[in-house]
């Protein structure tokens, strides 16, 4: 009988080289999965807790008994002109806009979510994107997004004369986290990529 010759095994330097290889792209994948998210946790916990200030202060502004709509109005916008890319919504009960500010109106359509009541009675934060109405359509038929973190409370104050409730929406907008991380993911990528090749 005729036998094949039995095939011969890699060398030892070749399994090494592989397993050295793997393990080291398998160290950098981990790596770069626990970058990213503790950038992602850092980046929500700041957001958080500049939302629940930011709303904390404005709701002290509505319900001072003392200060009249203007005063309240100007105590506002200079609230938030002190953070970047917010937007605030304030609402009356049926829902009429009794302030806005210049990126407000991308909030309104996150009132009639499902879960928005929810939301608004457990003061939490959550996220929502929207279609940038302030950016530009340069790109063609693709549509630029905005993604804020929101924060809804609502309470009562003397506003345009009368005491009434209000619901109010502190939006954060994250597009420049997103962008943030998506460029680190890419850059990770790429220098995955170059120590694989060596």
């Amino acid at each position: 009988m005729h036998s094949k010759p039995s095939r011969r095994p890699f060398s030892l330097a070749l399994r090494l080289t592989f397993f050295i290889s793997l393990s080291t792209i398998l160290a950098f994948i981990a790596f770069t999965w626990f970058m990213l998210h503790s950038v992602e946790n850092h980046f929500a916990e700041q957001d958080v807790s500049d939302l629940q200030q930011i709303s904390t202060t404005l709701n002290r502004i509505l319900q001072s008994p003392v200060d009249p709509d203007d005063k309240k109005i100007s105590k506002i916008k200079e609230s938030i002109a002190s953070y970047r890319n917010v937007a605030l919504l304030l609402l009356n009960p049926r829902g009429e806009v009794l302030f806005s500010s210049a990126q407000g109106a991308a909030l309104r359509p996150a009132v009639n979510s499902a879960d928005f009541s929810e939301h608004s009675r457990a003061r939490d934060v959550f996220l929502w994107t929207v279609e940038d109405p302030a950016g530009p359509m340069d790109t063609g038929s693709e549509m630029k997004m905005e993604t804020f973190r929101i924060i809804a409370s609502s309470g009562q104050a003397i506003f345009q004369g009368k005491q009434q409730n209000y619901v109010m929406l502190t939006g954060l907008s994250i597009n420049f986290h997103l962008h943030y991380l998506d460029a680190l993911k890419k850059n990770l990528i790429a220098i995955a990529v170059v120590i694989s090749l060596l």
